[in-house]
């Protein structure tokens, strides 16, 4: 139920509407205000109604994640040093910074970014004037990153500013030195480009663009990101890659590399350049199969090798040097999982006892299959007959797998725990392509992906920043977890007369303590006009005149002008 509420200002009378409701959480009711009626007489009368009105809301325009991303930025000094790596100047470098930010919240189009901009507080924390920002300004932070010198030689600044600002990050996390690397493929969509090869991704056989990413070892952070052909197999990528490395001054890293990467001379090349590498043994040549069964169980199964997996269970891993791969030494680590070995004997001993019985022809030659080695050729009325010694081997190797490593200081939980943290790299690909959408591929010319892998580069190092600031508090949470309470923050424009104010809508707890966290506070109207004055609570419960919604804030020099009476001035 609603009610009336006199204050008296500077001599003046002014009318409110009250409403009183019961908070929960203090288990009493309280009140709060519904809309400023306007001033009034003695006797209450309002004398005028607000300026103020609903239909003069002229934007609205949600910020939570943008707030949560341009916090990164400002905090990596992100367009101080776009500016100082290509030698542009603080309009340009915005620009630039524009392009990440859209990467990691919106991705619009290019055509339609500067209207996007426009509705944005980005002109105002950015220094951009929204008249003279059109696609074609886009199109030359794009060549800003890469283009055609008049020599005709392509020059890839890109590679420049993720150096310098992977020396920025890194300067300033202090991470252990180790990295990952892998490749994805995008499904590229257009007529011709250089890049667009006939590969494999998640569809099959497709035509499409790779890009290869490197991520540091803790935060995940990015050390480099560029776009690759897309027929090109896996391993003939690792030579350019370690090319760039070195050429960053990268040294002592640990390289963490899949399966389809670590052939000989990718491990040959990488140790020449200085780097150790950690890798899985592929296939079971006799060798692998000796190594493989080296360890009895008892010996295998110890305390001291065990060690713990991310979903909660346990491994055993142990570890020894023998040459591999023509290389005379290497760490060699056997690792054990009992679960995968309990279903891999419960497997082949249930299709054993399928043969003894009656099978069908076609079952026969499934089940055949599926023991592989264990059943060889044999006289008689079946043609076959299981190899007991074969089985035996098999046995050997339930649950088993092997991993190396060129540094022969680590032991096996160490190799363990360092090839399956590469899933941080994967990671990296699932929100680039997840939440920062980095695909499908449009560009058509070569200086245009080049670029586009710059700003994939920006946009996951903000990505990866907000997280690592979010969990410094939160350890558990995610930042695309954390990103959804932020959807409802809007940041609104409406007009009082000539001028036009800003405001956002009223944070809730939750949204308050996580922009506390990733440090984007400060950047809404309210908290800038308010929280050094320390009035933010009493601010923070109020409402806006005549409308529905919850706004809170203003900027500094228009609070008193946009608060109570002031606005039937």
């Amino acid at each position: 139920m609603s009610h009336r509420v006199y204050k008296k200002l500077h001599g003046r009378r002014y009318a409110y509407e009250y409403e009183s409701y019961y908070d929960p959480k203090l288990k009493r009711s309280r009140q709060r205000m519904v809309r400023y009626l306007g001033p009034c007489d003695r006797q209450g009368r309002i004398l005028s109604e607000p300026r103020v009105r609903p239909e003069s809301i002229s934007s609205s325009f949600p910020v939570g994640s943008l707030v949560a991303f341009y916090a990164a930025a400002r905090e990596l000094r992100l367009q101080e040093r776009v500016q100082q790596a290509l030698q542009l100047d603080k309009v340009e470098s915005a620009r630039v910074v524009v392009l990440a930010l859209n990467q990691a919240t919106a991705r619009v189009a290019l055509y339609r970014l500067p209207s996007w901009v426009q509705a944005s507080p980005l002109p105002r924390w950015l220094g951009l004037s929204p008249e003279k920002l059109t696609s074609g300004s886009f199109e030359d932070a794009l060549s800003s990153l890469c283009h055609l010198t008049p020599e005709k030689t392509w020059e890839d600044r890109g590679l420049v500013l993720q150096h310098e600002l992977t020396r920025a990050w890194r300067n300033g996390s202090r991470e252990p030195s180790g990295a990952y690397y892998d490749i994805t493929k995008q499904a590229y969509y257009g007529s011709h480009c250089p890049y667009a090869q006939l590969g494999h991704d998640e569809r099959g056989t497709a035509v499409v663009v790779g890009f290869g990413m490197v991520v540091s070892k803790e935060h995940h952070h990015p050390i480099l990101c560029r776009a690759l052909h897309g027929g090109q197999n896996d391993f003939l990528s690792v030579s350019p890659t370690l090319e760039f490395l070195q050429g960053q001054g990268l040294k002592h890293l640990t390289l963490v590399m899949d399966k389809g990467m670590t052939s000989k001379p990718n491990v040959a090349q990488a140790v020449k350049a200085g780097y150790h590498v950690v890798g899985s043994v592929k296939g079971w040549s006799k060798e692998a199969v000796a190594y493989a069964s080296r360890f009895p169980g008892e010996e295998l199964e110890r305390t001291e090798n065990v060690v713990a997996t991310s979903h909660g269970g346990a491994v055993y891993a142990k570890a020894f040097t023998a040459p591999l791969m023509d290389f005379p030494r290497l760490r060699i680590a056997v690792v054990e999982n009992l679960l995968r070995k309990a279903e891999d004997r419960q497997a082949r001993d249930l299709l054993l006892q399928e043969l003894e019985g009656p099978v069908s022809k076609k079952r026969l030659e499934e089940v055949r299959a599926e023991l592989g080695e264990v059943i060889v050729s044999s006289v008689g009325r079946r043609g076959f007959k299981v190899d007991p010694k074969a089985v035996e081997v098999e046995r050997d190797l339930d649950g088993r797998f092997l991993l190396f490593s060129t540094d022969l200081a680590l032991d096996g939980p160490d190799m363990y725990e360092a090839y399956f943290a590469k899933d941080a790299v994967e990671k990296a690909f699932r929100t680039s392509k997840g939440d920062l959408s980095l695909g499908p591929v449009r560009y058509r010319r070569k200086d245009r992906l080049d670029a586009y892998a710059t700003v994939v580069y920006l946009a996951y190092l903000l990505w990866s920043w907000a997280e690592r600031k979010l969990r410094a508090k939160y350890p558990e949470r995610r930042l695309s977890e954390a990103l959804r309470p932020l959807e409802s923050l809007s940041w609104v424009r409406f007009g009082a007369g000539k001028s036009v104010r800003e405001w956002n809508t009223r944070l809730t707890r939750e949204q308050r303590d996580l922009l506390s966290a990733i440090g984007g506070l400060e950047l809404l109207p309210a908290t800038k006009s308010r929280e050094k004055a320390g009035q933010t609570r009493q601010f923070l419960e109020r409402k806006p005149v005549a409308t529905g919604a919850r706004f809170s804030g203003g900027s500094r020099e228009t609070t008193r002008e946009l608060s109570g009476p002031a606005l039937a001035r």
